[in-house]
């Protein structure tokens, strides 16, 4: 008996077949997957838009004091700067009386370079003391931190990075916002298209020519 070319098509042991429906159930699934990824992606973005403006509505609110820096922490910033900004200062302005000392009462003569060179050095020791005081200061204000504070100085240099990389992040979904409002503006602004007359069937069209 010869089978038919009906029969042959859906041959339930036809590996040709087999393979079709196995290739139709990867690509729907990879389709389901890619839809899926660009479904969390824009979820992910409307976050964090939604977060930024939560933050710039905070800001405006609150006037900026959310940025201000709690005063323990200023005040904790201040004694710092004693040690590591007067000491220097100190120590700069003693060199250059003790240079002007030896010379005047001691007959003892200095080259200007080691003079300069001595003073200054201890001045730009003051100028970095004022940073690393800040910048080693614990920037909580329920932490003393450590006296020399060298842990809180790799900490905060992470937080001033951190704090960089989210601020480039935060331009970048603010323009993404002003691009979105701009976009949902134009859509707006845009006049609807003028419906068209709907066909007139031709018996309509007789009747009207008769009247």
């Amino acid at each position: 008996m010869i089978a038919s070319s009906d029969e042959k098509e859906f041959n339930p042991f036809d590996k040709s077949t087999q393979t079709a429906k196995a290739d139709t159930s990867r690509g729907k699934a990879a389709l389901d997957k890619m839809r899926r990824e660009k479904a969390e992606e824009r979820n992910a973005q409307l976050q964090k838009m939604q977060q930024v403006q939560d933050v710039d509505q905070m800001m405006l609110e609150t006037g900026g004091e959310a940025a201000v820096i709690p005063e323990k922490v200023a005040q904790r910033m201040g004694k710092r700067m004693l040690p590591f900004v007067g000491i220097p200062l100190l120590g700069g302005m003693g060199a250059f009386v003790g240079f002007w000392y030896m010379a005047t009462y001691r007959d003892m003569e200095f080259q200007p370079v080691l003079v300069a060179g001595s003073t200054i050095a201890l001045l730009a020791v003051g100028l970095v003391g004022i940073t690393y005081s800040m910048m080693s200061a614990s920037w909580d204000p329920e932490r003393e931190g450590s006296v020399l504070g060298t842990d809180e100085f790799s900490r905060n240099i992470d937080n001033i990075k951190g704090g960089l990389n989210r601020s480039k992040e935060n331009a970048e979904v603010r323009e993404q916002i002003m691009i979105e409002r701009n976009r949902a503006r134009q859509q707006q602004q845009v006049p609807a298209k003028p419906q068209k007359p709907a066909p007139t069937s031709l018996t309509n069209k007789l009747r009207d020519e008769l009247d």
